[in-house]
């Protein structure tokens, strides 16, 4: 059986990673990863027309928040014109395409609290460079799949997903560290930012089997929220990590984790999704005890 050919950008981030190992298992896919720097006009241009996929997940991005505030023209270019770069090139092949495009529940920004769950119809506020980068990365993919009559365009709004192999500057993967390291030195406290707000939380491969659904059952033009539709504060992950530890460690606030640029409360509204078959299939205390265990066992090497 001929494997359909299938570019994936980002392959080699958090997220890449699992999904390439998704496909991977699958057997029908000829996987290509994205060698060149995606702000490259003319080598995209090259590598769409020397390996003329048929299915493209464009996951490369400039994904953390405050890496985005201390420089938005580099977010700009890698999130916003790296995929113009792609979505022109994929069109100028002229050839029948799949894209889905892996955008952010961060586009939603602050909302009133009358429309929570966010759902996809909620009018898009951006707070930050990341989240407006993003947004704007979704209007030309909504263009393209408006006038291109070769390139089909999904958009997938992921809200936070969790999972072993996360960076460390990420929410979960800092608050194991400090946890490991105090449990260590018997240091009695951890330094934290806001604890308040609220998250939607999901495991990483369950994210990524709604990529999956998504490329095959998605509607060209669309977007779909990915997410558990469970609102968790981050006073609750940390305290459950700290549970897992087995140990008495106090939070103390450090005035300079806190961003100024924050959304109170997130969780979503995943219906549209599940109407294609999509359902949340791991559950956060399992994630956090999957991830807390691999972290300390890497401490502990």
């Amino acid at each position: 059986m001929k494997k359909i050919t299938t570019l994936v950008t980002g392959s080699n981030g958090f997220v890449g990673k699992y999904l390439v190992s998704a496909l991977e298992e699958a057997e029908r896919y000829e996987i290509i990863p994205f060698p060149c720097d995606i702000r490259d006009r003319e080598e995209t241009a090259k590598l769409i027309q020397t390996t003329k996929p048929s299915l493209v997940y464009h996951l490369a991005a400039q994904p953390f928040v405050p890496r985005a505030i201390e420089d938005p023209w580099e977010t700009e270019a890698i999130n916003v014109g790296g995929t113009l770069n792609l979505l022109e090139s994929l069109h100028r092949l002229q050839s029948e395409v799949r894209m889905l495009y892996v955008s952010s529940a961060d586009v939603y920004g602050r909302q009133n609290q009358t429309s929570l769950p966010l759902h996809e119809e909620l009018i898009a506020n951006p707070i930050n460079p990341y989240s407006g980068s993003k947004l704007a990365a979704e209007s030309y993919c909504r263009q393209y799949s408006a006038f291109s009559k070769t390139l089909s365009v999904i958009i997938a709004r992921p809200f936070n997903h969790i999972g072993i192999g996360q960076r460390p500057e990420f929410v979960i993967p800092n608050f194991c560290n400090q946890i490991i390291e105090a449990k260590r030195k018997h240091l009695t406290n951890i330094q934290v930012g806001d604890l308040n707000p609220t998250r939607d939380f999901s495991n990483v491969k369950d994210i990524v089997e709604g990529y999956l659904l998504l490329m095959e059952k998605g509607e060209s033009g669309q977007i779909y929220n990915i997410c558990s539709g469970e609102e968790t504060s981050i006073r609750t992950v940390v305290e459950k990590l700290i549970a897992i530890s087995g140990v008495s460690i106090e939070c103390k606030v450090d005035e300079s984790r806190i961003r100024s640029a924050e959304t109170s409360r997130v969780f979503g509204d995943n219906r549209k999704l599940k109407r294609l078959g999509w359902s949340s299939k791991r559950s956060l205390e399992d994630t956090l005890l999957e991830i807390y265990r691999e972290m300390e066992n890497l401490n502990s090497v």
